[in-house]
């Protein structure tokens, strides 16, 4: 199961490396800030076509994303 809070560090990552705030991502994705700021908390769990309209908005593959997702994730 993919957890949450792991998911936000993810995201996190990738927009602070873009030197982006929460605000301005969350425009350039069309999303509400108060949603992409619990994404980042790990208060909800992105979609599929939310991890798309990131990516988007980051120049980042989606599966990039993904992969560096489940890379996150400690091995059972």
């Amino acid at each position: 199961m993919v957890e949450s809070a792991i998911v936000g560090r993810v995201l996190a990552e990738y927009r602070e490396r873009k030197g982006l705030t929460q605000d301005v991502l969350s425009g350039l994705a069309g999303l509400d800030r108060t949603h992409y700021s619990k994404l980042e908390r790990g208060l909800r769990s992105p979609t599929l076509d939310t991890l798309f309209k990131i990516g988007q908005a980051l120049d980042i593959p989606p599966h990039v994303i993904v992969k560096a997702i489940e890379d996150a994730h400690p091995q059972k």
